[in-house]
């Protein structure tokens, strides 16, 4: 996919300094939120000057983008979508599995940004989008599988907004049980 935003660097140092901003203003925005930090502040917490930050982003907003991309890369290569369709279950369970947590909080930051900042709003539109695109073809042979993918977001962004209020999720296999129940699936182990 091409995204907006300009590509990765291609030298093995420049790609290093990209990977560790990355991993750094994950930690740092996940601890303070992505309102209440600065490039400055990720820069210290990264031991490198604010422009090497520059070097690699055009702003937080960008930055806050490709850390949410990232992250998503990183998690959805641990998940298998078509496994996840022959059992929904797995994908009910997905919505309070704590590995996804962070990235949730993140997403939860993304949207109050979008609102305002206009690299955010576009980096998430383009992350949205493929997302989407992924998951109707995965649920193409349902009916309406832009029903259920609107479904997803909306229990997805649910759950990070509990989350982001510091409401911890259901025990699993009780989670497990009442969705089976309400959506008529098993409940899987």
């Amino acid at each position: 996919m091409t995204s907006a935003f300009a590509d990765p660097p291609i030298t093995p140092k420049a790609a290093a300094t990209r990977a560790r901003l990355l991993e750094v203003a994950a930690e740092v925005f996940i601890e303070q939120g992505y309102a209440a930090v600065s490039l400055r502040d990720i820069a210290k917490a990264a031991e490198v000057t604010k422009g090497a930050i520059y070097g690699h982003f055009r702003s937080k907003g960008q930055l806050l983008v490709e850390v949410i991309r990232t992250q998503l890369a990183q998690r959805d290569a641990r998940f298998d979508m078509d496994a996840v369709a022959e059992q929904p279950m797995r994908a009910f369970l997905q919505f309070i599995n704590p590995d996804s947590r962070d990235l949730r909080l993140l997403q939860i930051d993304a949207a109050a940004a979008a609102r305002h900042d206009p690299d955010v709003a576009a980096g998430v539109q383009e992350i949205f989008a493929a997302r989407s695109a992924w998951i109707l073809d995965t649920l193409r042979h349902l009916d309406h599988p832009e029903v259920l993918l609107y479904v997803i977001n909306a229990l997805s962004s649910g759950v990070g907004v509990q989350e982001a209020h510091g409401r911890p999720a259901p025990d699993p296999n009780v989670w497990s049980q009442v969705v089976a129940r309400a959506f008529g699936l098993r409940a899987e182990p």
